[in-house]
């Protein structure tokens, strides 16, 4: 039993790393500056965005984390906290492809919420959790070096060899899927007991709530978005889904210290509670939209996969 747990530890370790670092080289290889420096220029857009998952959510999220403390085990709350801390998750960009939202408006507002919470994560976290043992300059060089670093590999090899970008994106991103399946099986398979209990609690009810706060303060952000905008729920789909990579890098450098594994099943928790609620979204959503623009839809269409077909 020992020898399962020490392999399952070994798997979270290797998976967490290797999953941050494959989804960014992915998603640098597939965004070009150009889709930065027409998000930037959008000082609307921009500042929506970022007051909705930098200031919104994890006030409001950690504000209700406390008050119903009661209801929750131990470290959950902490575990919730920190998720709702970290923005800019790599797989938004799946989910845009799914609800035919345009690239340049999930890729460039992804970026700029990546290197927020590379910032805004080693300074808040530590303060919102004083009772975590959480190093913010640890923290930072972390994110630097698995997420901030490579995606501007993936930008420099994209504009370097153009042709092979694709490929290797491809490359990447199956390393990235294959890791957050390792990440999730390890994760919830170490605390197996811990996650049954948590699945008949109101910690489920928790997660959903704080999943459709992301949600209704993303949906209000694209309602106050500029121009640049032309998808307004796509600011919801992205601040809904939190950058379960970089929330588990800085979940791990303080469970480590603390051997409470609790932390991290929380992160995957919530975002598991956000993939099943924002796929049939995203899914709805693109449907909807491909038929109005007269778009056939198959299988690979729908999942983002492939690019539509016209009549």
């Amino acid at each position: 039993m020992h020898t399962i747990e020490s392999l399952l530890g070994l798997l979270i370790a290797i998976s967490v790393p290797a999953f941050a670092i494959a989804s960014m080289l992915s998603m640098g290889l597939r965004t070009p500056l150009r889709s930065f420096r027409r998000q930037l220029r959008d000082r609307r857009t921009v500042l929506a965005v970022l007051g909705a998952n930098f200031v919104v959510v994890p006030a409001v999220g950690t504000l209700l984390i406390w008050l119903m403390s009661d209801l929750l085990p131990s470290r959950i709350g902490e575990g919730f906290i920190i998720a709702l801390c970290a923005a800019g998750a790599p797989f938004v960009l799946q989910l845009g492809a799914m609800a035919r939202i345009p690239y340049s408006e999930t890729a460039g507002p992804m970026a700029v919420l990546l290197l927020g919470s590379i910032l805004f994560m080693p300074l808040v976290v530590p303060f919102l959790l004083q009772d975590v043992h959480v190093d913010g300059w640890a923290v930072a060089r972390l994110l630097l070096g698995t997420m901030l670093s490579p995606m501007i590999a993936g930008i420099v090899i994209a504009a370097v060899w153009p042709a092979r970008a694709d490929l290797l994106a491809r490359l990447a991103g199956g390393i990235a899927a294959g890791s957050a399946v390792l990440m999730f099986l390890s994760g919830f398979g170490a605390n197996t007991s811990l996650v049954l209990d948590l699945l008949l609690s109101p910690v489920m009810l928790v997660a959903v709530g704080l999943v459709a706060l992301a949600f209704a303060a993303g949906r209000i952000a694209g309602d106050l978005a500029g121009e640049t905008l032309t998808v307004r729920d796509g600011p919801a789909i992205l601040t809904s889904q939190r950058n379960i990579a970089a929330a588990l890098l800085v979940a791990r450098t303080g469970a480590e210290s603390d051997g409470d594994g609790a932390i991290v099943v929380s992160i995957l928790l919530l975002s598991a509670v956000g993939f099943v609620m924002l796929v049939p979204y995203a899914l709805l959503s693109g449907v909807v939209r491909r038929r109005r623009a007269g778009e056939k839809g198959s299988l690979g269409v729908l999942l983002g996969v492939v690019g539509p077909k016209s009549d």
